[in-house]
């Protein structure tokens, strides 16, 4: 078995580096400044990191082509990992696609990439029609998230109450084998350990699948966290970061415990390659997101195999909640683009709630959209369980949004700056405890101080020069973990 998983991890790494350096080499091939059009036809660049997405993409390109004759869309996916390197690259050497996928600073998104000097507004006008707004929720579109100085740059892609980490996914098989019952999954930390207990002792299979390559170890903080507190690194009751505070160690404490009990597999293993292992069987449990029943599928593995269930608490009960954010933009229109008009009028067409890329997102049952309805189009059982889930109150809550208490935020590169220098270093630290096996609160107090005085001082250096904005612009006292902050709590 072990040289099976090497084998796979081989492969897999393989694959990843050769689908990059197609992606280069083609990039490089072809300027996007200069689209090709033979016959009049324009072609426009799509880059994003949904591998199992890439059959669906062919369709909608075909379909969008047959639609617009004087179009043809060149969608291409790598991996995740592979994509966070090449897209800065592509950038550095004016080889960026016409549209692109990124999410990596979730709420902050927009402002990280006009820093960055990446993204065009949705139209060359920079305002939009009035009914493509009217497809989301009120409250979708807000200064400083996806508009900025009267523009709008991004939509909501994804919604937040389904969408998102913090789900276990259960292997039946596995928990059989091991006389547990997949129906009834651990529900406390301890419940956890002992079903891990029983796997490792009537099983050959390892019992929790847990990648920590990079920032991968989030897919466990993503499903422990909110027991404590939430899963962010910020605390907004105290306006800190927060990764050194006693909730966030205890959950630390918890994972490493996992591991030092040998529950968590070994080595430091990707996401692609703990999501193999459990689809073939040699892991009882892994925690991940919404998106994984299509992932699950395309690798051969039913969602009968399988049971999701809500990410287990602590003994004593939940004192906090998965945070319920404004980070569902993440199409963006680069600022590389020469066809701008058409990038626009693509993603006009690809968020039409009754569009073809609609019906045929939610046919292959790949998630939940920000623009359409959910509870009518979504069919597959696994999903259908996952927005059960989420439904129950206190599983997921809206987390205050600073910019809407401080507006001059949305020019504030405090957060920004205080994330920049090591943007994964939550994790790098969380990392080098786990696999060093030795405490966390000493690499996350160091952390904490250089991103808390970075973004002091950051704010101090705005706010004298005439911004309105201040450590008070994100801090909400009044707010608890486990409640909505809503709207009505902002002054107008």
């Amino acid at each position: 078995m072990k040289s099976l998983r090497l084998a796979t991890k081989a492969v897999t790494a393989t694959v990843g580096l050769a689908a990059t350096l197609a992606l280069i080499t083609t990039a490089c091939g072809t300027s996007p400044d200069a689209a090709e059009s033979k016959g009049g036809t324009v072609t426009l660049k799509i880059w994003d990191f949904s591998a199992e997405q890439v059959d669906f993409h062919k369709k909608v390109a075909a379909e969008y082509t047959k639609q617009h004759p004087d179009v043809k869309i060149e969608w291409r996916s790598i991996t995740q990992a592979e994509y966070t390197r090449t897209l800065p690259l592509a950038f550095q050497s004016n080889q960026a696609p016409d549209i692109f996928y990124w999410s990596d600073s979730g709420p902050n998104n927009m402002n990280q990439l006009l820093s960055q000097e990446w993204i065009k507004p949705l139209t060359p006008s920079g305002t939009v029609p009035e009914d493509f707004l009217k497809r989301w929720p009120a409250g979708s579109f807000i200064d400083g998230i996806n508009q900025s100085d009267g523009k709008t740059y991004g939509f909501p892609f994804s919604e937040n109450l389904y969408w998102g980490p913090g789900y276990m996914y259960v292997n039946k098989k596995i928990f059989e084998q091991a006389g547990l019952d997949a129906n009834n999954p651990p529900k406390t930390w301890t419940d956890l350990k002992n079903a891990c207990a029983k796997v490792k002792e009537a099983t050959k299979a390892e019992c929790i699948a847990s990648p920590s390559k990079g920032r991968e170890l989030q897919r466990i903080w993503f499903a422990l966290a909110p027991g404590e507190r939430n899963d962010q690194f910020f605390d907004l009751k105290t306006g800190k970061f927060s990764l050194d505070d006693p909730q966030a160690l205890k959950t630390f404490d918890y994972i490493q415990d996992l591991n030092k009990s040998g529950y968590l597999a070994p080595g430091t293993n990707d996401k692609d390659f703990s999501r193999q292992q459990f689809a073939a069987d040699q892991a009882a449990i892994y925690f991940d997101g919404t998106w994984m029943p299509s992932v699950w599928t395309s690798q051969g593995f039913s969602s009968d195999k399988y049971v999701v269930a809500p990410h287990p608490n602590p003994d004593s009960g939940s004192t906090g909640a998965l945070a319920r954010q404004q980070d569902g933009n993440k199409y963006w229109i680069s600022s590389k683009t020469s066809q701008h008009e058409k990038s626009w009028d693509f993603l006009n067409w690809m968020t039409d709630p009754e569009g073809f890329f609609v019906k045929e997102y939610y046919k292959a049952g790949f998630g939940t959209l920000a623009f359409a309805d959910n509870k009518l189009l979504v069919t597959d059982p696994a999903l259908l369980n996952i927005m059960k889930i989420a439904e129950t109150p206190g599983f997921r809550v809206n987390v205050p949004v600073p910019v809407l208490k401080c507006p001059d935020l949305a020019k504030s590169k405090a957060y920004l700056n205080a994330t920049a220098k090591r943007p994964s270093g939550e994790y790098e630290v969380m990392v080098e405890a786990l696999v060093g096996k030795k405490p966390l609160q000493p690499l996350a107090s160091q952390l904490v101080k250089e991103r808390q005085d970075i973004f002091e001082k950051t704010l101090k250096e705005e706010a004298a020069a005439g911004l309105k904005v201040s450590k008070d612009c994100y801090t909400f006292p009044d707010w608890t973990y486990t409640t909505d902050y809503g709207l009505d709590k902002y002054k107008r």
